[in-house]
């Protein structure tokens, strides 16, 4: 009897991660977009307007993968306050998201840039400079100083912003509201961080670093796990609703998909083939795509911007 509940034991446990894996989605290019002589940097999906920004001016529908209009004055890096009907590109420009009609414009010159929700506040930030908007208004709240030298930010929802110190690999862990800096994770050797997502609900962060996916606890900035890449992203992305982290891969013009099995314990599901030298991703929360971009061509004076689309 005890060798038969053993070996119930043993088939019920490898269902159970034949299950998981089975569930596990399998990506591959569905498709490609060619975008011509464009060039793109952040990318992002308005899940509730189901469009994807960032692709230089041009707006992509997520839905059909297909180009619906363009921001006159758009390039990469937009912030999206979807509850506010209004977006936000880091060179100043205010446009509504539903018409795409450019309405306002402010003196700023970011690189990255984040919307947060609860103070309706949209940053972008290069070096030591940071601009702070008010999306509800359209208008420039301050010009300050966030930090030095920052890369990606996310926000968790709560009012914290966290931003990559991408020299030092550090994390910081902002207040929404007073800008006031709360505490730095140091992350030894990182190399240099850029790219930044979060599991808003297990609270964990997933930094880019040289040759590796990092996950910090976004409480007290300690580290859960060491996942080995290709080459660090200039961009990751985090699917809320599967529990999976991707890293585009320059080096080998692949993407690194990891699982979040619990809070504490990530496992490499697959590494899947991008088609070109993307290091930059947004994920669609809805069909699960993630959207990748890379150039074709031999300089930057012929290259062509191409966005590929992986699918589950």
């Amino acid at each position: 009897m005890r060798r038969l509940w053993s070996t119930l034991l043993a088939l019920s446990s490898l269902a159970l991660v034949n299950a998981a894996t089975a569930q596990t989605p399998h990506y591959h290019v569905a498709k490609t977009i060619d975008l011509g002589h464009a060039r793109a940097d952040y990318i992002i999906v308005d899940t509730h307007g189901r469009r994807l920004y960032g692709l230089g001016d041009k707006v992509i529908n997520v839905d059909h993968d297909s180009i619906v209009g363009s921001v006159q004055g758009g390039g990469g890096g937009y912030a999206i306050a979807s509850d506010l009907d209004r977006g936000f590109v880091r060179n100043g420009t205010l446009f509504n998201l539903t018409t795409l009609a450019v309405n306002g414009h402010v003196e700023a010159a970011g690189d990255g840039i984040r919307y947060d929700r609860v103070t309706h506040r949209a940053f972008t930030w290069r070096d030591k400079d940071a601009w702070i908007v008010d999306m509800r208004t359209g208008k420039l709240i301050e010009k300050s100083t966030i930090g030095d030298g920052l890369e990606s930010g996310v926000v968790d929802g709560r009012g914290k912003m966290f931003l990559n110190v991408e020299d030092s690999g550090f994390v910081q862990r902002i207040d929404t509201r007073t800008l006031k800096i709360e505490e730095t994770f140091k992350v030894p050797r990182c190399g240099h961080a850029q790219g930044l997502s979060m599991d808003t609900k297990t609270r964990r962060l997933f930094m880019a670093c040289d040759t590796e996916m990092v996950v910090l606890n976004a409480d007290n900035g300690r580290i859960l796990s060491r996942i080995k890449v290709p080459s660090r992203a200039d961009e990751n992305c985090f699917d809320q609703s599967t529990r999976l982290a991707f890293n585009p891969n320059r080096a080998d013009s692949t993407m690194t998909v990891v699982h979040e099995d619990s809070p504490d314990k990530f496992t490499v599901v697959e590494k899947v083939p991008t088609g070109g030298a993307a290091r930059t991703c947004a994920v669609d929360d809805v069909t699960h795509k993630v959207y990748v971009f890379y150039y074709n061509g031999t300089s930057r004076a012929t290259a062509r911007l191409v966005a590929a689309v992986m699918a589950p």
